[in-house]
């Protein structure tokens, strides 16, 4: 499978929101039969956010790949529709998809092949599905995961961590590297220009080198040319992708961290099994409680003596309900 992006074209144009569709292209070839079938379908930037969204639902364990990132100066000066902004996300965008139709896993979602291949794209919108967690629900994960922590941390995620922290790094501090390198380049291509421009002008002074001085300043305003297409090559093929690689890392270590969390909360699972399973075989053979867990059962007999509940009786429908969240609980560990 092949696909690309190109030919943007600005919609909605003299509306309150206009906004940039692209031609998505893909091609598939059967390798079996030699069939080759071909997609050309419009997409704008909200339907890759669907998709990225999609494909980090549908496959948690793995990182979808990073979009061009949208909140960037342009949003802020208006100046979204120029013409390198909307290349730069043109590149940026093939890369995503490209990413995506390779990694062995996200290759198979329904989301990508419909993203890619379906016409009525109006209506795969009405079918898109959305989430069923509500705030409440996310803000309650977020506190009970929050006050869990990892008690055995497993070595090997412990260095990935520590790679991944550190490869961002670099890759930041090589972002921030390249920008004054450019503002570098920047300041000497303008030097550059003016001087050419310079020695033309010189030319028609100093007669009796004007062919010389022309050739010069000619040449000096090549190279200013060729290094503003220098810098622009390199600011789309080089800053774009180290911008993705640090998206990647973010991503990777908010799924180690997710790992951490899943992690504590089975170790928290397992632990409050095994508190069951033992108050269970305490019942069962009739043993006494200790420590805590004695005062906590002498207070709850008074309790029950108060009301005048009969201790067999009691004693039978707790290890009734200890046998029903043992079994929650075991499948919750499975």
């Amino acid at each position: 499978t092949e696909v690309t992006v190109t030919q943007p074209r600005k919609e909605g144009e003299g509306t309150s929101s206009p906004y940039i569709t692209y031609l998505v292209t893909t091609t598939r070839k059967n390798r079996m039969t030699r069939e080759i079938r071909r997609y050309a379908l419009r997409r704008r930037f909200q339907d890759f956010v669907w998709l990225h969204e999609q494909l980090a639902k549908q496959f948690v364990a793995c990182v979808a790949p990073p979009l061009p990132g949208k909140h960037r100066l342009e949003y802020l000066t208006g100046d979204r529709f120029s013409e390198d902004f909307v290349n730069k996300r043109k590149h940026g965008l093939e890369r995503f998809l490209r990413r995506a139709i390779l990694h062995p896993t996200l290759r198979t979602s329904e989301h990508l092949t419909v993203f890619l291949e379906a016409k009525d794209w109006s209506s795969e919108y009405e079918l898109k599905p959305k989430s069923e967690n509500g705030v409440l629900d996310s803000i309650g994960d977020t506190l009970l995961n929050t006050f869990s922590k990892v008690r055995q941390r497993d070595e090997r995620f412990v260095e990935m961590h520590d790679t991944i922290s550190r490869l961002g790094d670099n890759l930041t501090r090589t972002q921030k590297l390249y920008m004054r390198v450019t503002k570098k380049q920047q300041d000497l291509q303008q030097a550059y220009e003016e001087l050419g421009t310079g020695m033309v002008d010189l030319g028609d002074i100093e007669t009796g080198m004007t062919m010389a001085l022309v050739e010069a300043g000619n040449a000096l305003k090549a190279h200013h040319v060729a290094l503003r297409q220098l810098a622009e090559n390199t600011e789309d093929l080089f800053l774009g992708e180290v911008e993705e690689y640090i998206s990647y890392c973010e991503a990777y270590l908010e799924l180690l961290k997710m790992r951490d969390q899943k992690q504590a909360e089975y170790e928290d699972l397992t632990e409050y099994l095994q508190q069951a399973m033992a108050e269970r075989e305490r019942l069962v053979n009739h043993q006494s409680a200790v420590g805590v867990s004695a005062v906590t059962n002498f207070i709850k007999g008074k309790v029950r003596d108060l009301r005048g509940v009969d201790p067999a009786v009691s004693r039978q429908q707790r290890i009734e309900n200890l046998a029903s969240r043992i079994s929650e609980l075991e499948s919750a560990v499975e």
